[in-house]
């Protein structure tokens, strides 16, 4: 396999300190119970050179919120393997101050296939409340966590990725706000920033993510790759490479065509 999938379980006091409305895991059973310990151990049971990736993230729980964080990105350079983190990159300028988080973890990001994702989806403390149905403002704080993971990269030079992912929805997706945050990208040197619009939730039946796929994506596509257009990038060594990821990369009936004979996980 490529990557093996770890979604660590928050503080067990809470899955996440967002509540996100498109939220995956939302239908889940949101069990706080892994034992890191044995995960870890389970890790080094399995041995270097097995998977490609070790990707950390969250099945309705916020992975940067566990206390062993650090201990799974140690073990999985240790492993020979690259890490993927997806987070939403609340406890960043937190951790930092505290452990001086982003300066070890830049430290172990020693290939750029090692890369850190937050999922931002909003370009304004405004619309960040809403989309993260929240009422304070985190954004700025996650704003100033990314500053200092670029910063740190740069500082190390080291090779890693500082990805930003923004799900488009009737909150965030002004003219002018998407203008200014795609700006604000730039001027902080993210790597990438990816634009789409959010999945139909996972578990559900076939019939209402068809549904959905009809009412919303199909009805927000043309307007989101329209207004999008003039910012994407043309070239893969642009930086930031921003992209749009269109509903037919994630389509119902494409993966019912293929019978669901292949992955149909699109992270």
């Amino acid at each position: 396999p490529r990557q093996m999938e770890i979604h660590l379980p928050a503080n067990k006091k809470i899955a996440c300190d967002f509540h996100c409305y498109y939220c995956q895991g939302s239908n889940l059973d949101m069990s706080l119970g892994l034992d890191e310990k044995k995960a870890l151990k389970l890790m080094e049971e399995i041995g270097p050179d097995t998977f490609e990736y070790y990707v950390y993230g969250g099945a309705y729980t916020e992975p940067l919120l566990n206390s062993y964080f650090m201990d799974f990105m140690r073990l999985t350079k240790k492993l020979n393997a690259h890490f993927g983190i997806h987070s939403n990159g609340s406890q960043l300028k937190k951790l930092q101050n505290e452990q001086n988080f982003c300066t070890e973890l830049v430290s172990l990001m020693e290939s750029k296939y090692d890369y850190f994702s937050c999922s931002l989806d909003g370009g304004s403390p405004k619309s960040h409340m809403k989309t993260k149905n929240i009422k304070y403002d985190a954004w700025t704080d996650i704003i100033e966590g990314i500053k200092i993971l670029v910063s740190e990269r740069d500082k190390q030079k080291s090779k890693g990725s500082i990805r930003v992912a923004y799900l488009l929805n009737k909150w965030n997706s002004g003219e002018e706000e998407l203008k200014n945050f795609i700006n604000l990208m730039k001027d902080i040197g993210v790597d990438s920033l990816r634009f789409s619009i959010p999945y139909a939730q996972y578990g559900n039946e076939v019939n209402k993510v068809q549904n959905y796929k009809q009412k919303i994506e199909n009805q927000q596509h043309q307007k989101f790759k329209e207004l999008l257009e003039p910012y994407m990038s043309r070239s893969n060594d642009e930086k930031p490479f921003i992209f749009y990821f269109a509903p037919v990369d994630q389509d119902i009936d494409r993966m019912l065509d293929n019978n669901y004979k292949q992955c149909a996980y699109t992270y």
